[in-house]
């Protein structure tokens, strides 16, 4: 026994570590794409920007590249050429607003501005040109573009509106990191989810596989035991090999069963069913099965709950308790008879029943597995009693564990009738 404890916490120590590598590497995995989805976007937005953008030719640039002569004002044959290529345009105003030298500019165009004009101009646009403004002391170099090339807007926030919008820049990164981990919760849920299902596939195609050889080593165990040319050693052998494949085939069913209820793939077959009766038919086969003074039950059933019906799988229930009193025989740990009271009483719109015996009562062990939620927590020794918790709340009942207060153990069962 202490073997196999070792191998369920080591299986369950892997079972985890590979949970939570898996989803670190879901987590690492996400991140990388969202962060390479990111780059590549801004990469795209960057490429059509340099493709698009016609940046203007600056005006301290043209200023450098300008030179007053007698003749006027020269431009640098470069820079003009950059005009030519990029179909930009410029003019120098003076003092009073009057263009002092030009360079293709368009002739819609005055050669002489006001001061309101060349406010309105240096925040919006000139006659529907975009134009950037460089002021010196006495005049104003202004460079133009064409219309429809740039959109051109002076943008002002107020301070209050600049703290929210780094709030919403250190929220957009938090949400992006918890959808990140949202999402690598729940590829490795579904990851777990599959490798689950894929093991109880497993399981099941094993006790599918198993179950035809089995029914042929029990076929031929049978016929040896009732042979009469076989000596009654031989006989009693193949009764035990017979015996020891039934309880094989038991232990097939329980597995194959359990791992249906764990995960909800068990079809339940409802129908209106009398807990009375069952636990009734039940008890009395075990009284039926057992030698005289090894066994007593002890059946304890209100009228009110006589012909109380509930929603069930017949064939389940009926597993519910004949595993509960199996139990109670298997683990009396006492040489007297095994002593049984089975309560069934109705409260308002619920049915409750009580299985309690005389034996030793359940370990602490025992009663911490069988309250825990984990899916994998019980036992070996336990797989029957397993089986009855599963059960009861595949049926949306409840199910509580303990001891008495003197002896034995109990069991309590509540179901809402129908």
């Amino acid at each position: 026994m202490m073997g196999l404890n070792k191998e369920r916490i080591t299986y369950n120590y892997r079972k985890t570590a590979r949970f939570l590598l898996y989803g670190i590497l879901a987590v690492f995995s996400i991140a990388v794409l969202t962060c390479i989805f990111n780059i590549v976007l801004l990469i795209s937005a960057a490429v059509v920007y340099e493709n698009t953008d016609s940046q203007y030719i600056y005006g301290g640039r043209v200023m450098e590249a300008l030179t007053f002569t007698q003749n006027g004002y020269t431009l640098d044959r470069e820079v003009e050429e950059e005009f030519a290529y990029k179909d930009q345009w410029a003019m120098l105003l003076d003092e009073d607003g009057r263009v002092i030298w030009s360079i293709r500019k368009p002739e819609e165009l005055e050669d002489e501005y006001s001061g309101p004009e060349i406010a309105r101009m240096s925040k919006w646009y000139l006659k529907g040109y975009p134009v950037q403004m460089r002021v010196w002391d006495d005049r104003i170099m202004i460079v133009g573009m064409q219309r429809d090339t740039m959109w051109k807007y002076n943008i002002e926030f107020s301070i209050p509106w600049m703290e929210f919008v780094k709030q919403t820049i250190l929220a957009f990164f938090f949400i992006n990191f918890t959808w990140i981990v949202v999402l690598a919760f729940i590829f490795t849920k579904r990851f777990a989810r599959n490798r689950e299902r894929a093991r109880i596939e497993w399981i099941a195609g094993i006790s599918h596989d198993i179950r035809t050889p089995l029914s042929v080593v029990m076929g031929y165990a049978d016929t040896l035991e009732h042979s009469a040319g076989l000596s009654e050693e031989a006989r009693q052998q193949a009764a035990v090999i017979r015996h020891q494949s039934v309880v094989m085939k038991e232990l097939i069913a329980d597995l194959n069963l359990t791992s249906q209820l764990e995960y909800s793939m068990q079809a339940l077959r409802k129908e209106n069913v009398r807990p009375a009766e069952i636990v009734r038919s039940v008890a009395v086969s075990f009284l039926n099965d057992s030698a005289s003074g090894q066994l007593e039950i002890d059946m304890q059933i209100q009228p009110d709950a006589e012909q109380m019906c509930v929603k069930a799988d017949r064939q389940l229930f009926v597993r519910v308790f004949r595993n509960l009193i199996n139990n109670s025989i298997k683990h009396s740990g006492k040489s007297e008879a095994v002593k049984i009271r089975i309560t069934m009483w109705r409260e308002k719109q619920k049915c409750h029943i009580r299985l309690e015996d005389n034996g030793v009562g359940y370990s602490e062990e025992v009663l911490r597995r069988l309250r825990s939620r984990k899916k994998d927590a019980a036992g070996e020794n336990i797989r029957g009693l397993e089986i009855v918790k599963k059960i009861i709340l595949a049926h949306g009942g409840k199910i509580r564990f303990g001891n008495g207060e003197e002896s034995g153990g109990y069991c309590l069962i509540t179901f809402r009738k129908i």
